[in-house]
């Protein structure tokens, strides 16, 4: 990017300096978006740029119970880092923790809904526009689902990468989780029942393997994982499943589109009625019609791989190969 760009782009999205590392430079900024008319928030991020700059930028959006962390974990020297695979390919990055998430502005959970999320992100791609050429909007699971509605409704982005979702939630790994592997956060023995309202859920201790990871987890990842769980609001969820995995809502998306599940996804990928993921051209034949307008629609699977496909020991396979999708489709 150039000076007067990274100089802009400071401006736009006010923030606090960080200490970049000797190949990058990352910082946090913050952008003012609203709700609804009446109800200003801010949207928190972290924005890293590649050495040499760049005037193209992927906006990451991270799914339930996690927060902008998910695309750049500090576990593992970078080895579950989808920033910095980007980074190396010439992309900007900038990861934003979802309104009510991380850093962002907290707000009571009824008023989340995965409609309501898009709205903010579709204005955070407003002011990267001022800055950036091109834009990729990349999600992940319920920010796919978010990603998904945005797209359908604005089609802002130069393209849309989806990770982690089909349009068929396996009802039986969907009854499990919401029966075994989630609760109000409120009643959860974790600090974050002090922090949320009734509406917030969050993850059963010692249940994030079942629900997101392969039959190999990193060990050092998990335990990490465990450590820094976050909560997702119970109206966002249903708004998600609902308009997001379910209805055709993303006949209305127009750019290229990339999807990429893991091969075994117990939520969107089981054989009891969930997607088909045995392979990539089994997945694009499943789900092409839901994607019948865009410009163009990829499908990958990556094998063994779970819900979390940042967390595989193979992620850099599909990380690498959505980079190179984005290099030629934006």
């Amino acid at each position: 990017m150039r000076w007067w760009a990274t100089a802009a782009v400071l401006a736009l999205l006010v923030g606090l300096a960080a200490p970049a590392t000797a190949a990058t430079s990352c910082r946090d900024v913050t952008v003012p978006v609203q709700l609804d008319v009446v109800l200003p928030a801010q949207v928190h991020g972290r924005l890293c740029e590649p050495p040499s700059g760049s005037d193209h930028v992927q906006l990451l959006v991270h799914g339930a119970t996690y927060d902008s962390r998910y695309w750049d974990e500090p576990v593992g020297d970078g080895r579950f880092s989808y920033v910095r695979r980007a980074l190396a390919d010439g992309w900007a990055t900038l990861a934003i923790d979802r309104i009510g998430y991380g850093q962002s502005t907290r707000v009571p959970s009824i008023l989340l809904t995965a409609s309501t999320q898009a709205i903010t992100v579709h204005q955070v791609i407003a002011e990267l526009r001022r800055s950036f050429d091109k834009v990729v909007l990349v999600g992940h699971s319920v920010g796919s689902a978010v990603a998904l509605i945005e797209t359908s409704l604005y089609n802002d982005a130069d393209a849309l990468a989806l990770t982690a979702l089909t349009h068929r939630l396996s009802p039986v790994g969907l009854a499990s989780a919401l029966a075994e592997d989630v609760r109000p956060v409120t009643v959860d023995p974790s600090p974050l029942a002090k922090e949320y309202d009734p509406g917030y859920l969050t993850t059963v201790s010692g249940h994030r393997a079942k629900l997101f990871y392969g039959p190999h987890p990193d060990p050092e990842m998990l335990a990490y994982d465990e450590a820094t769980k976050g909560v997702v609001s119970a109206t966002e969820m249903a708004d998600a499943i609902a308009v997001g995995f379910t209805l055709p809502t993303s006949r209305a998306i127009t750019v290229p589109v990339y999807l990429v599940d893991g091969g075994v996804d117990t939520l969107f990928c089981s054989r009891f009625a969930g997607g088909n993921c045995s392979a990539g051209s089994s997945l694009a034949a499943q789900e092409r019609l839901y994607f019948a307008h865009a410009r163009s629609f990829t499908a990958a699977v990556l094998p063994g791989a779970g819900h979390d496909l940042n967390f595989e020991p193979r992620a850099a396979a599909y990380e690498d190969a959505l980079n190179a999708w984005a290099d030629t489709n934006a």
